[in-house]
């Protein structure tokens, strides 16, 4: 009957309609039945795929809605060709209404295609073949700051957190297997320090670019788990779960920078502290000699022993080479810490030598001074338990030796600067108290410095966290308050600002003095003040010291230094012309025979000294 209703269309050369077939043949409608679930069931095949985004990489998730939407346009298509159509037409005009809405309902093809177009605003253009084509480290960071910046398109969809999530940690596998692409060719423990450590500076640019980025988006989808209320307590846990598998490269590549940080300073010191001392006379010799070819020619210059311990050294070192340090896997792992292992195992024989060296060096040590000395040139080792346990002793007396020089320091300090010998020198070499009293104050400081010095040879690099350490650094941290002089300066500027020192009115001045036989007597004085001498002095100092002076007190000392000679030729003049009447006086046998002279020369000092009054 269907082929009869076509061919009759066919004839009048139209398009077929439902009214065509006999709508009233049950075998002819159950046969259109059973096509039409068997479509359905093929739809649904398609409409309810989905995929584990926790597998696999970021890029399948990214193409399997690319082409799970490809395929729903295309049943789309179909579903709305004439032909299934006609067939839905037909069933309706046989009245199998349930099977017409089923087919409408049941497929999911609206919702699913609905959803699909939702997505696709963040799938569409998804950056990641620049990640996946990147041939360097800086390549790859510029590629992760892409891929988030487009992730953030995830605001204008409904694309699941916990499966944005899951993308999330896809991308933190390719990112691993890219970088292991790259540093696999790098080949980082056979080249050069220098090169070695360039290399992890751009591997730790990466993995700071990603954590970031990630910390940014990460805000970003709380924002969106909060509105989304139904799903924000599993969002909030997933975001909290979240395990990006580049991270057991990131601590892998942080142990091989430690590691070979470690075995570089460790041959490094070990190649200096076992060099001949003539040896280090000639290569001090000549200025213009590089620190590697200093280090080479160390080498060369190492007697039959200490070769030995240097090549220990280097054969240790070989233990590493040897094996994928980039490997991650449970097996790479083993490896890794079996290398450390045997390293550690064979680095033991080298400590043990230099231990007994160091030893030695110590128990043949004349002074404390020359333990400092000895101890300034092991002290890289010191990170090493062995050798530090080996010369404890040895710190624990050098260490009490500095905390009895800063408490000489403390007591130094208490005199206070007036009552010091440093004042009485001072004073011979014509420094002025202030600024005496701050050159004072910063030689201790600088005695206070060489101490805590001494304490990071004995202790090593890391003085401060040990416990006497600690101790120490508080206690010159505390001092070192009580020695700044700025305050001390200040009060020195306020003190200056208040007196009124400065050089004005008459030239000389009278002055009525008692006598020892108790007569009055008028003495003739200069009116140039001593303090603004000192002031002159004052400033010349502190400005050498590097203190900034106020303009004014600059002003009043250039003004005193202008008028400093004349007041001084003055001052001495008039010392001397009292001196002379003095001894005139005391002897009176010679007074006659000078009165003339005496009275001539009072004369014209009197003349010359009314107007100057």
């Amino acid at each position: 009957m269907s082929m009869q209703g076509i061919k009759k269309a066919e004839e009048s050369k139209s398009k077929a309609k439902a009214q065509d077939f006999e709508v009233e043949d049950h075998a002819f409608l159950n046969q259109l039945q059973a096509g039409v679930n068997r479509w359905i069931r093929e739809v649904q095949k398609v409409t309810k795929l989905d995929r584990d985004p926790s597998s696999g990489t970021a890029m399948q998730e990214i193409s399997f809605w690319v082409n799970l939407e490809r395929a729903l346009r295309n049943i789309q298509e179909k579903c709305q060709s004439p032909e299934v159509m006609l067939t839905l037409d037909v069933l309706r005009l046989g009245k199998r209404f349930h099977l017409t809405t089923k087919f409408d309902t049941d497929t999911g093809l609206k919702s699913t295609l609905e959803t699909v177009n939702d997505y696709q605003l963040l799938m569409k253009d998804f950056p990641l073949n620049d990640l996946s084509s990147a041939t360097d480290l800086n390549a790859i960071k510029i590629s992760l700051n892409a891929i988030f910046l487009h992730f953030k398109k995830i605001r204008t969809t409904k694309y699941p957190i916990p499966r944005a999530l899951k993308l999330i940690e896809a991308i933190s596998r390719d990112l691993l297997t890219q970088m292991l692409k790259v540093l696999g060719t790098r080949r980082l423990m056979h080249i050069t320090f220098d090169e070695f450590e360039k290399t992890m500076t751009l591997a730790i640019n990466v993995f700071q670019t990603w954590d970031d980025e990630y910390e940014r988006l990460n805000q970003l989808l709380r924002e969106i788990s909060r509105r989304n209320m139904n799903r924000r307590d599993e969002s909030m846990r997933m975001l909290c779960r979240i395990n990006p598998a580049h991270k057991k490269l990131q601590n892998r590549l942080d142990a091989m920078r430690k590691f070979r940080k470690q075995h570089e300073q460790l041959r490094t010191v070990i190649v200096r502290v076992l060099r001949p001392t003539q040896s280090k006379q000639a290569s001090g010799n000549d200025p213009k000699e590089k620190a590697e070819g200093s280090s080479n020619n160390d080498e060369k210059n190492l007697d039959f022993t200490d070769t030995n311990t240097v090549n220990e050294v280097k054969l240790a070192y070989e233990y590493v080479k040897e094996i994928d340090c980039l490997d991650t896997s449970k097996d790479g792992n083993e490896q890794w810490e079996d290398a450390m292992k045997r390293y550690e195992e064979r680095i033991d024989q080298v400590e043990t030598r230099i231990t007994a060296r160091l030893r030695d060096q110590l128990g043949t040590a004349k002074n404390a001074n020359e333990m400092f000395r000895i101890f300034s040139r092991f002290n890289a080792l010191f990170v090493r338990q062995r050798i530090r346990g080996a010369i404890k002793e040895y710190q624990t007396q050098l260490i009490q030796r500095v905390k009895d020089d800063i408490d000489a320091l403390h007591d130094k300090f208490k005199v206070q600067y007036p009552h010091s010998n440093a004042s009485k020198g001072s004073r011979v070499r014509d420094l002025p108290p202030v600024s005496g009293s701050i050159i004072w104050a910063r030689q201790i400081d600088q005695q206070l410095t060489m101490y805590l010095k001494r304490v990071e040879d004995v202790l090593g690099k890391t003085w401060e966290r040990h416990v006497e350490g600690q101790k120490l650094k508080a206690d010159g941290d505390s001092f070192r308050q009580k020695l700044n002089t700025q305050q001390l300066f200040e009060d020195w500027q306020a003190k200056v600002t208040q007196r009124n020192l400065g050089v004005s009115g008459h030239i000389f001045s009278i002055q009525q003095q008692r006598t020892r036989s108790g007569k009055n007597i008028k003495k003739l004085n200069v009116n140039f003040h001593p303090e603004i001498i000192t002031l002159s002095k004052e400033v010349r100092n502190l400005k050498w010291l590097g203190f900034r002076v106020q303009l004014a007190i600059m002003n009043k000392a250039h003004q005193a230094n202008q008028l400093y000679p004349f007041a001084i030729s003055l001052i001495e003049s008039v010392r001397s012309y009292e001196r002379v009447c003095q001894k005139v006086e005391e002897r009176e046998s010679i007074a006659p025979l000078v009165a003339g002279l005496k009275k001539e020369k009072s004369t014209d000092c009197d003349s010359a000294l009314i107007p100057l009054l």
